[in-house]
């Protein structure tokens, strides 16, 4: 337990270090998201398609090999992702928006094609496995840099990601520690019980209504979405997005519970003692990340 909230505490510290950052220029933030495409993309590449040690020690194979042209192509669109948007957002406006579209197409492209070019090496499998690795997390990873490149509010977008996530899973942990009862999904996740999913989503949003009250009185922020025209629509507005924000920061802790069920493993990496790997860490992150950005998009910008 002290392992688990030591990395936390140095967790938490990185990320408001970033936060600060910004302050300097808000693409170094950019930095913080580039680490965890690359990580990120490690674990679910080494989750997928290498071997592991049984219980019993027998190697266990890998549930979706992967060739080597393969793990070289989802490695490349990780290191190529956020560099080619911040580059060419820098040279023309917009152009880093499209460098994303762009790049993700070619990822596919090329994939397709070493089923011929490598045909000897790849199968469906293997193509199916490492669009996996590159969807999850790099590209999902690009919401996160589209918030942080808002022209208003994107300080705010970032928070709402990166707090309401934690106070999720941590008042989801608390309150379902507490009260117990049935099982929210026990053929997946078996810790996980109803009445713990109620209170991350409660607190969630109402996590959500205090960043946006913080964030007003700081920076003097004025809300100008739908129903703007309303004294009440922010308030509403900020906390009905912070309870889908900490459903579907739930629903992310949900999916890769699937993954790692499917491959076998109980975390996706070790490079957080107590935690596990990145994706252990940011997984209910990357679904709140999504939604966020289509949030502002739709409704608050």
């Amino acid at each position: 337990m002290l392992k688990r909230l030591i990395t936390g505490i140095v967790y938490v510290g990185v990320i408001v270090g970033f936060f600060a950052m910004r302050a300097v220029d808000v693409r170094l933030f950019g930095i913080l998201i580039y680490a965890f495409s690359l990580i990120g993309t490690y674990e679910m590449v080494h989750a997928l398609s290498h071997a592991r040690t049984g219980a019993d020690g027998e190697v266990v194979p890998a549930v979706m090999p992967m060739s080597i042209s393969q793990k070289v192509t989802v490695y490349a669109y990780a290191v190529l992702f956020t560099p080619a948007f911040y580059f060419l957002e820098f040279l023309q406006e917009r152009a880093g928006h499209r460098s994303l579209i762009t790049l993700s197409f070619l990822f596919a492209l090329v994939l397709l094609c070493l089923l011929v070019a490598d045909h000897k090496n790849t199968d469906l499998k293997g193509t199916g496995a490492a669009m996996l690795c590159g969807f999850y997390p790099t590209a999902i990873l690009s919401t996160t840099l589209l918030i942080n490149s808002l022209p208003d509010a994107s300080a705010l977008g970032l928070l709402l990601i990166f707090v309401i996530s934690p106070v999720t899973d941590t008042f989801a942990f608390l309150v379902g520690s507490l009260i117990g009862g049935k099982k929210l999904c026990p053929t997946i996740s078996p810790n996980k019980t109803v009445s713990g999913a109620i209170g991350g989503l409660v607190f969630g949003g109402g996590a959500s209504v205090l960043l946006y009250w913080l964030y007003t009185l700081a920076t003097g922020y004025e809300y100008a979405g739908v129903l703007s025209g309303w004294a009440g629509a922010p308030w509403l507005i900020f906390a009905v997005i912070g309870f889908l924000c900490a459903l579907v920061t739930e629903f992310g802790d949900l999916v890769e519970s699937v993954i790692k069920r499917r491959a076998g493993i109980k975390d996706m990496g070790k490079l957080l003692p107590g935690h596990g790997g990145i994706l252990d860490r940011i997984d209910g992150t990357l679904f709140a990340s999504m939604f966020v950005y289509f949030a502002f998009l739709l409704v608050v910008m």
